[in-house]
């Protein structure tokens, strides 16, 4: 099929030119502008006709951009490309190239100028967003250095040795771990502990304590939503605990506690690496180890119903049993002499423990395990007035199973006293237990042989709960 030949007369190819976006700007060799479209008065405010005809001198000295590009070009006879500012406040990505005659002379400088004033800003945004990235992420990994960096174990027992040297087995293969003990035994940290020896330690540590999330709560949090998967699900829809654990490890605290409907969840991603978010159609893939805990026998749970078996056999692939505290007496000491300094460091103070306070921990039951030690010894920490925590600044619970003995005096050997500490602990315990046997100021006196003032003040200050009960007596 023959076409006729098209050819573009000036008016044609000027209208073309004076609709383009760029600025096309064209100078000869004399410096004098022999074109310019449209886009100029968008650039500078200024049109078309105000500058054809003008020297290229003349319309810088109006500085209607900067820098100028075409002394750079010629100069160097070859395309350039800067960026250029505008009067108006305008980006400019221009290049200048140079065209030359049949001798190799310069004939024309053509400029072509694009305005990606947008485009910076785009790009300052995305470079600002970029530098917040980064700094999310270096606080994120600050704050997840800080929730598993915890100590080692103390293994001053046979039972704690087994155990340890059973978890450092454990740690390195990438299975399911079902932890049990009492409560406070320590089974979030053996959880740290776990994740720390493993190859996902670089990765998120998620604790979810399936206790105290409501069980109609629990899916979504734990799985996340869809956009639209119920009345207030946000646009975009929202990211679960276990999303979030991906590539690390998902603690379950307190699994018992977990509802019929969320165990066969759970026990089909443990089956399949997969779940659905609530909602979605869409098979969400997860990579992430789980660790399980519960202070609750799970096995009677299952002949009653309350726990799935095939759950069961899918987390226990490692089970490892805590021992509780009173179990493992050789670590109390050095853990409460652990405790002590940590809280001495956080609330800046210098507390030691007496002997007597030493025997009484020995003594004592240990009901909530580790974590009672630690709250009891962090309440002492804050309280106690003098430099020693002695037996009559332990909670009453501690009492009941041995009788304060008066002449309990620290020695040289236990702790580096003064002579004005070692008679204020005796003098404490003078006042204490005089006041304990006889009830009132003034028995404690004429026992004491001192004035009742200064058997009252005393009492005060080494029985400071008893000020309302002293005005009552005296």
């Amino acid at each position: 099929m023959n076409m006729d030949k098209v050819e573009l007369d000036f008016e044609t190819l000027k209208k073309i030119l004076d609709n383009s976006h760029d600025e096309i700007y064209v100078t000869n060799a004399m410096g004098i502008v022999v074109y310019v479209n449209n886009a100029s008065e968008k650039h500078y405010g200024v049109k078309a006709s105000e500058i054809i005809g003008k020297k290229s001198r003349e319309i810088s000295e109006k500085k209607y951009w900067g820098p100028r590009i075409s002394p750079i070009a010629i100069d160097k006879k070859m395309s350039i490309t800067l960026e250029q500012e505008t009067c108006t406040g305008k980006t400019l990505l221009t290049t200048a190239t140079p065209v030359f005659d049949s001798d190799g002379n310069i004939e024309l400088i053509i400029e072509n100028s694009r305005d990606v004033t947008e485009s910076e800003g785009i790009k300052h945004e995305l470079e600002k967003s970029t530098q917040l990235l980064k700094r999310y992420k270096k606080e994120v990994a600050v704050l997840r250095k800080l929730e598993t960096n915890i100590p080692d174990f103390f293994c001053q027992s046979d039972k704690m040795e087994s155990l340890i040297e059973l978890v450092k087995r454990i740690a390195p293969v990438d299975s399911t771990v079902l932890l049990l003990g009492e409560s406070g035994s320590g089974k979030g940290h053996m959880a740290k502990y776990i994740h720390n020896n493993s190859p996902r330690k670089d990765g998120p540590f998620i604790t979810v304590n399936c206790a105290s999330i409501p069980s109609e709560l629990m899916e979504a949090e734990m799985f996340g939503y869809s956009k639209g998967a119920f009345t207030g699900a946000n646009v975009k829809g929202n990211i679960g605990l276990i999303e979030l654990a991906n590539d690390g490890t998902l603690f379950l605290d307190e699994i018992a506690e977990l509802s019929p409907r969320m165990q066969a969840k759970l026990l089909q991603v443990l089956h399949e690496n997969q779940y659905f978010k609530v909602g979605g159609r869409e098979l969400q893939q997860v990579n992430c180890r789980i660790i399980a805990a519960t202070n609750r026998n799970l096995q009677e749970m299952i002949k009653k119903g309350d726990f799935r078996e095939d759950l069961y056999y899918r987390l226990n692939i490692f089970e490892l049993t805590l021992p509780p505290l009173r179990d493992r007496k050789e670590e109390i000491i050095p853990l409460a002499d652990f405790i002590l300094q940590k809280f001495n460091k956080k609330y800046k103070f210098n507390h030691q423990f007496s002997q007597r306070c030493y025997d009484l921990f020995m003594q004592y039951s240990w009901p909530g395990n580790v974590r009672e030690l630690e709250n009891i010894i962090e309440r002492l920490t804050v309280v106690t007035q003098a430099t020693i925590i002695d037996e009559f600044d332990l909670p009453h619970s501690f009492h009941t199973t041995a009788e304060p003995h008066l002449t309990s005096i620290p020695t040289i050997s236990t702790h580096s006293l003064s002579l004005d500490d070692a008679v204020s602990h005796v003098e404490k315990n003078l006042i204490l237990q005089a006041y304990k046997e006889l009830g009132s100021s003034y028995e404690v006196a004429k026992t004491l042989d001192i004035s009742q003032s200064k058997a009252s003040r005393l009492i005060r200050k080494y029985f400071p709960g008893q000020e309302n009960e002293l005005k009552k007596i005296e």
